[in-house]
This record gives structure tokens, C-alpha cells and sequence, in this order.
């Protein structure tokens, strides 16, 4: 054999020995950074289906999350991710066609993963689930070391954040969206606690600062409901409960945090003072109440009287209702289920761009939008009445030819809800 013919044989069997050593994971590779190119994903589905995704994926970015319905850290960030999620899936980007979730379970058991996905509401996002861990031919080329693990991925497929905060994210993904965001100064806090499905009731639970230094103590109602008054929306807080006699055994790891209108913010962790939760700033908006901008709420025989609630419900001069207005009226559905006594008027306002007879056809075609989605959700028609004022009632300076930011029209841009006691 020529000198030539053996190199050439040695250089072949040492690239068989790197491509089988690679399967076998007996060779590790540096960790991946920021700036790498993401890896492909070939996985398993729901339904018995096979799901692909090679990045760059339809001009999307993606948060990648790898976790385990055996690893108890991994529930914290499902919840967080599914509102990442509703918030961000459903509006306009920069230079991006959209932003999505895929959620990748690490483990054997794939009934236990499929419990989890009904069990945290997951089935809107792309679920997928390797059976052989970490073992897993297409998850090996993203070198983890911990469960739970997240990759946020932009729309060029390139990794731009590693296990990052829920903050980063947030920030990442507002920088990139194209509507500006509401300014609104948010000063009070409203949310319930359940225990599996019920409310607890007639308990104390503590706003607590930093510090662990309690601010302010209020008491669960018959809903399980608290309010928090004068807070600054910009500071982190923790919310506390005592240990109770109403809270045992199992019930331990389901002392849950839920927005007024009852969806799952995240859940209690078990201390061994009590229950608390961390709560970012970043959450604090979906505590808002709904009746945030209300100067007084008055009720009588367990009614609402008069309640005044404005919102943006129509981002653009559009009759479409996207996923987080709907959110938005869900609540409102929820305060009219809660208060079978009364009957809500709904008025829309646009703009001062464009035609005015034009303007008031449209916000007449939006108010009767809403009017159909709560009917649709079992809201009576007797209960509802819709009005479009078009641009005849600008809140500002922004009349016709009078130059305003589009932060300043888009405060025209609002949606009444006026509430009142049924007769």
C-alpha cells in the first residue's frame, strides 16, 4: 500500500470513528452561544405526527422549550410561556412574520405528557416530545445540560438568548413589534387564588417587597379575590400566603395565581412558612383589573352600578377582533357572568383620519363585532347595546389636518364598556 492510499484509508476511518462516536454521544461539543445558527428539529407530535421545524422557520421567531412533566422547576415557565404566547403570537413585527412557542418534553412517558398538555391548556402551541431525552438524535445538537431549558430564536434562525428571563423576552419581543405600547400607568393589583378549582376564601395574603417586608395585607373574598391599591407598577413584588388548614396534602403543589378573569398566572411555591410567588414586573399586567380606570364602583344587591371600563380593543381602523382583544373581552364576558343583573353598552371611537361618515360606518361595524362575540359566548341580546360614535368625541387635540403622534391618535382609538343595573 502507497503512502498516498494509506492516508487516505487512516483519514476515512478516523471520520467513521467521529461519525459513530457523535451518534453514541460519546464526543461533547462546545456549548452552543448566542449568534449560533439553531439546529434543525425533527420530532414527534401530537396525534401521532411528526413535526420539522429548520430554522430559519417561516421569517418566525420562536422560543425553544425544553422540559420534563417529571422536573417540577419546568411548570413555573409553562404558564409564563403560554401568556408569552397569547400576547405576542397574534401581532405585527418588524421584519418578522410572526412570533410562536414549541415546547419539547424530555421524556419516556408520553401518557404523563399528554395529561400535561390538557392539564396546562398547552394545545395551541407546537407541542412535541423526545422520548429518548437528551439521547434524542436532534436534541443532542443543542448540548443540554438542565432541564428546564430555553432558546429564544430569531427570524434569521439565529440563537439570540439562552435561558433568558421573562423580562429579556418581553423586551426582546416588544423592540421588534411595530404598534407602539400603551402607556397607561398601572396602580393596582387584582387577582384571585384557587386551590385545584376552588377559591380560597376568608384567608390573608401579603404584598411583600424585595425585602420580604410586607406592604400591604388584604383578605380573599368569596371568589378568592384580593385587591391591591397604590402600587408602582414597575417594582417587583411578592405575593404571600400563610400556611392554612384548608390547604393539605396533595392540594400543596395547587395553590394557584390567577387574573381576574380566572386564567392561571402561575402557581404558589410551597415554603415552609407558607406559599409565595415572585411576581416581575413583567407579570404584573395581567393582574390588572378590569375596571382599572374606574374612580368608583358602586354595587347594590350584588350588582354593578355604573361601572365605566375603556380599552383599546381595534389597534387599526379593522372590525377583525385579534387574540388579545379577545382576551381583553373575555373579561369582560366574565364580569357580565358574575353580575347577571346587569346590561352593558358598547361604544366605539375611531380616529380623526380619514372621512368622518366613513369613521362612524366603521366603529358602528366594530361595536356590533363585539356585540356578536358575546352573544356567540352566551351574553343575552336583551343584556347589550352597541354604538359607534366614529371621530365625533376626540379625547385630545387631534382633529382633522391637526398633526398628533400615533401615540396620540391611538388613544381615540378606544372601546367603552358602560355597565348598568338591569331594571
Amino acid at each position: 500500500m502507497n503512502n498516498n492510499l494509506k492516508y487516505k484509508s487512516i483519514k476515512l476511518a478516523f471520520s467513521y470513528f467521529l461519525f459513530t462516536s457523535f451518534l453514541s454521544g460519546n464526543i461533547s461539543f462546545a456549548q452552543l452561544v448566542i449568534g449560533d445558527q439553531a439546529p434543525n428539529l425533527v420530532l414527534s407530535s401530537t396525534n401521532n405526527s411528526i413535526q420539522s421545524f429548520a430554522f430559519p422557520n417561516q421569517n418566525k421567531m420562536y422560543l425553544l422549550f425544553f422540559w420534563s412533566t417529571s422536573v417540577s422547576k419546568s411548570k413555573e415557565n409553562i404558564y409564563k410561556y403560554k401568556r408569552l404566547f397569547t400576547k405576542y403570537s397574534d401581532i405585527g413585527f418588524k421584519n418578522s412574520d410572526g412570533f410562536d412557542v414549541i415546547s419539547v418534553a424530555l421524556q419516556s412517558d408520553k401518557v404523563a405528557w399528554e395529561n400535561a398538555i390538557n392539564e396546562y391548556d398547552l394545545s395551541k402551541l407546537n407541542n412535541c416530545i423526545a422520548q429518548k431525552g437528551y439521547s434524542d438524535f436532534f436534541v443532542k445538537a443543542y448540548k443540554l445540560t438542565e432541564t428546564p431549558s430555553s432558546f429564544l430564536i430569531d427570524e434569521l434562525g439565529k440563537i439570540v438568548a439562552i435561558n433568558p428571563p421573562l423580562n429579556t423576552i418581553i423586551d426582546y419581543l416588544d423592540n421588534k413589534r411595530n404598534s407602539l405600547l400603551n402607556a397607561d400607568v398601572q396602580s393596582k393589583l387584582f387577582g384571585k387564588v384557587i386551590v385545584k378549582n376552588v377559591p380560597l376564601i376568608n384567608e390573608k395574603i401579603f404584598l411583600l417587597n424585595d425585602k420580604k417586608d410586607t406592604l400591604q395585607i388584604a383578605t380573599l373574598d368569596e371568589r378568592g379575590a384580593f385587591l391591591f391599591k397604590n402600587i408602582n407598577a414597575s417594582t417587583p413584588y411578592y405575593l404571600g400566603l400563610n400556611k392554612s388548614t384548608k390547604i393539605t396534602g396533595d392540594n400543596l403543589n395547587f395553590v394557584f395565581l390567577t387574573s381576574e378573569n380566572s386564567e392561571i398566572v402561575s402557581n404558589f411555591k410551597n415554603t415552609n412558612n407558607g406559599f409565595e410567588y415572585n411576581l416581575s414586573e413583567a407579570e404584573i399586567p395581567y393582574l390588572k383589573p378590569l375596571v382599572d380606570n374606574e374612580p368608583s364602583i358602586k354595587k347594590d344587591s350584588g350588582a354593578l352600578k355604573q361601572m365605566y371600563v375603556c380599552d383599546i380593543i381595534f389597534e387599526t381602523k379593522t372590525t377583525v377582533l385579534s387574540k388579545e382583544s379577545l382576551l381583553k373581552l373575555n373579561a369582560v364576558i366574565a364580569k357580565l357572568k358574575a353580575n347577571p343583573k346587569t346590561k352593558l353598552e358598547i361604544i366605539t371611537h375611531t380616529d380623526s383620519g380619514g372621512d368622518a361618515i366613513v369613521n362612524a360606518t366603521l366603529s358602528t361595524k366594530q361595536s356590533n363585532s363585539i356585540f356578536t362575540y358575546l352573544v356567540s359566548k352566551g351574553i343575552s341580546k336583551a343584556r347589550l347595546k352597541s354604538n359607534g360614535k366614529g371621530e365625533s368625541e376626540i379625547l385630545n387635540k387631534c382633529h382633522d389636518d391637526i398633526p398628533c403622534s400615533e401615540q396620540e391618535h391611538r388613544v381615540n382609538r378606544r372601546t367603552e364598556f358602560k355597565f348598568y343595573p338591569i331594571p
